[in-house]
């Protein structure tokens, strides 16, 4: 696959630092020369083979200040050749004088990528359940590494009381005396193949070694933790915009960028069994590290860094297995489709065998019409975020500042 992409400088906003790192650009060169260094989406020329899928979205501009239009239109109208790769996503042009104003105008301007994405991008998935195409993953220098860093653990079962704590609302519900209420279902048992799963979550020098295997559409433009290099031997190779952030964990990446990711290294996210069979084992813990409390050296509990710290801090909370922060510093996707009936309602035998959530994630009779799953969760003041069986949905174009990042998993032999 031939594309042609044109470098454009990069506006980025620095006032979103870590208490503990700022970004200063007197101390930080990379981020001063990174103003101009930085090309934040892909605009193509390709001949690049489409997703499955009877419907896409089509992209088109007018000129003067007109906004810029999303359209979903069957997949045979669209041209291979125009296409913009923006935040994880391919939308492809309806014609190449669109093309043309779309790289004027979200040339230089991460406001105008962040505001196609969300909300007009997200918007329309609501409103019409249909995804856009994932941008071709390209690279395999993410397999290399197998299961280095990844934690194995054997199949088993464990059981769901029915009793769980739901924030996917925007926060949790309470009684009267203030204590947080909980959500109730059927009570049953899942059952899960082994998994190797990652030991940390995915860092920003891991996910800048995603970038530079050839999958720069993937790259959030608005994100100030990561840009392209001005200094030599890294020169134009995506960075940590700060050396101490390259161990923080990726944040502000959405479901379709994580899932890129997941295939560029030979893994997937973990279904949300998976991910809470890791987080409570087959005795249910309460939290990934037992039935104690969090407390302030088993994570930022009580809350003293307004951002996320290092992945491999806090070993007190991590698994009984030597899995970190599964429930603390940022929350982490999940594969499967969010909605209520597929975690609350019990099979007819009793024993859900590796489930995966909802059939589809377009619910038009719910609420949220389009949600996946998140787990775990970032900075809170109350225990029943960090518990192993909370739940939380959000849309998939979801990036929020410090609160989403992801680890993956890899099936068994």
């Amino acid at each position: 696959m031939t594309s042609h992409r044109t470098p454009k400088p990069s506006l980025r906003d620095d006032t979103e630092s870590d208490r503990r790192v700022p970004y200063n650009k007197k101390q930080s060169p990379l981020v001063l020369l990174a103003v101009i260094a930085a090309t934040f989406f892909a605009l193509g020329t390709s001949t690049a083979r489409a997703e499955a899928g009877a419907a896409t979205y089509v992209l088109s501009l007018a000129a003067g200040d007109a906004p810029v239009q999303l359209a979903v239109v069957p997949r045979g109208e669209i041209n291979p050749k125009l296409f913009v790769d923006l935040a994880g996503v391919r939308l492809w042009v309806r014609e190449a004088e669109s093309l043309g104003r779309i790289r004027a105008r979200l040339g230089n301007n991460p406001v105008a990528a962040r505001q196609l994405i969300q909300p007009v991008v997200a918007e329309k998935l609501r409103e019409t359940g249909v995804e856009p195409d994932l941008i071709p993953v390209r690279g395999d220098a993410g397999r290399t590494a197998g299961t280095n860093g990844m934690v194995w653990l054997a199949g088993g079962e464990f059981e769901r009381t029915g009793q769980y704590f739901d924030s996917s609302g925007g926060g949790f519900s309470r009684l009267p005396d203030g204590k947080v209420k909980p959500s109730q279902g059927e009570r049953y048992r899942v059952r899960v193949a082994g998994f190797f799963i990652d030991r940390h979550k995915v860092t920003n020098e891991d996910y800048c070694r995603f970038l530079n295997d050839g999958n720069e559409g993937y790259w959030t433009p608005w994100n100030p933790r990561i840009a392209r290099s001005a200094l030599a031997p890294h020169v134009g190779k995506f960075v940590p915009a700060d050396r101490t952030l390259a161990r923080y964990p990726v944040v502000l990446v959405n479901w379709f960028q994580a899932r890129g990711y997941a295939a560029w290294a030979g893994k997937r996210l973990p279904t949300e069994a998976e991910w809470e069979y890791a987080a409570g084992g087959i005795a249910g813990r309460t939290y990934p590290w037992g039935d104690e409390p969090p407390d302030e050296k088993r994570g930022d509990f009580p809350v003293k860094f307004p951002h996320p710290v290092p992945v491999d801090w806090f070993p007190a909370g991590a698994t009984p297995e030597g899995v970190f922060q599964l429930a603390q510093n940022s929350a982490e996707w999940c594969a499967d489709y969010f909605d209520y009936a597929s975690y609350t309602k019990a099979p007819a035998a009793g024993v859900a065998t590796n489930p995966t959530g909802a059939a589809q994630g377009f619910q038009p009779q719910q609420w949220f019409r389009f949600n996946v799953v998140m787990k775990g969760w970032c900075k809170a003041s109350d225990a029943e975020h960090f518990t192993v069986t909370k739940r939380h949905g959000r849309g998939p174009f979801t990036d929020a500042d410090a609160g989403i990042s992801f680890r993956c998993v890899m099936s068994g032999p």
